[in-house]
């Protein structure tokens, strides 16, 4: 189903976790076969490294459920983060990869999936409303008025799908020349 914006849309928040956990699968099961001394190798098909990647997904899905956190506990909320301005994505996904990837790939692939897990049961725990109209967070409320659930699909599904393409080929021009 798609939205009026041309994004898909969900019909319940079963179907948008769905969602998560079918692109998440997708994306770690490609982790298979890749070792820390290859995970930060960058080829010029690949814009990232595996190792960028799986911060990325660390990172903004960290980032989301802490202003959510935030809000909750009633304390300002800065977007995206504390001393980084919206144009200064190239500094802030460095930082995740120096955060998350830091301490290999096995330790980066079990941080993913307990921030999936919380992802969703924060998800679950949600009324209608709160997932699918705009405006029910402060957070999330900006000029474009996306509704969370807009926000996890861009920061979490779509990432999830496009990475996981991203490190087949990676693995499929990188590790074949090792072959």
């Amino acid at each position: 189903m798609k939205g009026s914006d041309g994004m898909r849309g969900y019909k319940n928040s079963e179907e948008l976790i769905d969602q998560i956990k079918e692109s998440y699968h997708k994306f770690i099961d490609e982790y298979q076969g890749i070792t820390d001394g290859v995970a930060d190798e960058r080829i010029d098909q690949v814009e990232k490294t595996p190792r960028e990647m799986l911060s990325y997904q660390v990172g903004w899905i960290n980032m989301i459920l802490s202003w959510e956190k935030m809000e909750e506990s009633g304390e300002e909320i800065t977007t995206p983060t504390p001393g980084y301005k919206w144009d200064q994505m190239r500094e802030l996904y460095h930082d995740f990869n120096v955060k998350y990837g830091a301490n290999g790939l096995d330790n980066e692939e079990e941080e993913l999936k307990k921030v999936v897990k919380e992802l969703i049961a924060w998800i679950d725990h949600m009324s209608s409303d709160e997932l699918f109209k705009p405006g029910e967070r402060k957070w999330a409320t900006t000029k474009a008025m996306w509704p969370v659930a807009k926000w996890i699909r861009i920061n979490a599904i779509s990432p999830f799908t496009n990475y996981s393409r991203q490190v087949r080929k990676w693995k499929n021009y990188n590790l074949r020349q090792r072959a």
